[in-house]
């Protein structure tokens, strides 16, 4: 009697509930274990496969909770805590509907193929989605817009294509959006000005064309934009200076008007890039209001007018780069006194009068580029006194010898014998 009380007991304590499987003396949920298998089966014919007899459950990092599956990690990435020696490949399972407990996937840096399921869309608990650096392919599905608690979704670097679903800003609680590098087209949704939540949106490097949404500039909590390498067209719209950025990239489009002056209000703004566009007039002098700025892209427009004159208000700038322009007068003497510049290249303006001294003996300067303007007047031999090394390109201009000996390259200058 003793004996059957003890093996039914025994059997008992091996008894998941229906829909579960004992591994290793713990029930977890049969339909997360078959995605795991199918990850498996779908990677084989990769070129570094996970063994095909790998036990489900040692498949990358994963975290359970009551038997079901809530946290999934496995790519070939050093920047990620799941760094594998495999490698995932083939299509991505539609098996990944059922699982409906999930919070955090992320299957970055392997070699996925194929579109994203459908069935991605029952996974309602999701907060986390990064499939970032593989080689998926074609639309987002519509169905996205039922991942009611998505809050990150990481695309980059895959093969993604069509316009974005308008579903797909429904997802109110969306925070981090990082999309650039894929092959997306049309016009970014209006609606995207409802998703308030937004801190990163990138969507550089795609197809995207038509207007900036002017309704972006509801985004009160959005820290960094970038729009960069698109098709977008029209002018910035001057909504933006609402923000609250910290970086702002909307380079390489074909965005023309004017630089708006309300970009001055973005006095948190380290890094401002309009580079590679059509803009037109003068450097707006609210920008003065940018203290925090330390690096500014504004090279390939077509901006003119002097250069601004209220440089002593960028006290933590670093980078300046104003090339192929249409901009005249006087360096401001100023540009030399700044501490922190490393690098400037105001090449290919209409720039005139002397190179200021102070900027050819600023120890910190490593690059400056003054090459094909409208210098004149001559280089002091204290040139040579530097102790660091830089990086000094001044040709095309009317700057005439004696030159200091230590210059390595002169070029043609236009001098009278």
């Amino acid at each position: 009697m003793k004996a059957v009380l003890f093996f039914l007991l025994f059997n008992y304590t091996l008894c998941c509930e229906l829909g579960y499987t004992n591994h290793h003396g713990d029930c977890y949920y049969n339909e997360d274990i078959d995605f795991l298998k199918a990850l498996i089966q779908n990677s084989q014919n990769g070129k570094n496969p996970p063994m095909h007899d790998l036990d489900p459950m040692d498949l990358g990092w994963q975290h359970w909770e009551n038997g079901r599956l809530v946290e999934f990690c496995s790519s070939t990435s050093t920047n990620t805590e799941c760094k594998m020696d495999y490698e995932l490949s083939g299509p991505l399972p539609i098996e990944i509907g059922n699982l409906t407990e999930l919070r955090i996937i992320s299957l970055e840096s392997n070699k996925l193929k194929g579109l994203l399921p459908k069935q991605i869309g029952q996974l309602q608990k999701l907060e986390e989605l990064s499939l970032s650096s593989n080689d998926m392919s074609g639309k987002i599905p519509r169905e996205i817009g039922k991942m009611v608690a998505l809050k990150n979704l990481a695309l980059k670097g895959n093969d993604f294509s069509g316009k974005l679903p308008i579903e797909l800003t429904k997802l109110k609680n969306m925070e981090w959006m990082y999309l650039s590098s894929n092959q997306f087209s049309g016009e970014i949704p209006r609606e995207i000005g409802d998703m308030l939540n937004f801190k990163y949106l990138n969507f550089s490097n795609n197809f995207f064309s038509g207007e900036i949404p002017r309704e972006i500039g509801k985004l009160k909590e959005l820290q960094y934009l970038n729009f960069s390498q698109n098709k977008l067209h029209g002018e910035i719209p001057h909504e933006i200076g609402n923000l609250n950025l910290f970086r702002l990239n909307l380079e390489s489009n074909a965005l023309h008007g004017k630089i708006p002056k309300e970009l001055g209000n973005l006095s948190l703004l380290v890094s401002l890039n309009l580079s590679d566009n059509k803009l037109d007039g003068k450097i707006p002098n609210t920008l003065v209001n940018l203290a925090r700025l330390k690096k500014i892209e504004l090279q390939n427009n077509k901006l003119n007018g002097n250069f601004p004159q209220f440089l002593l208000g960028w006290a933590s700038l670093e980078e300046l780069n104003f090339s192929n322009n249409e901009i005249t007068g006087n360096i401001p003497f100023d540009l030399g006194g700044l501490e922190k510049i490393k690098s400037i290249n105001l090449s290919f303006n209409y720039f005139s009068g002397e190179i200021p001294i102070n900027i050819l003996e600023n120890e910190n300067i490593e690059l400056l580029y003054l090459h094909v303007n409208e210098f004149k007047g001559f280089l002091s031999n204290n040139y040579c006194n530097r102790v660091n090394d830089m990086k000094f390109l001044f040709y095309g201009n009317s700057i005439c010898p004696p030159y200091p000996n230590c210059l390595k390259y002169i070029g043609k200058q236009d001098c009278e014998e």
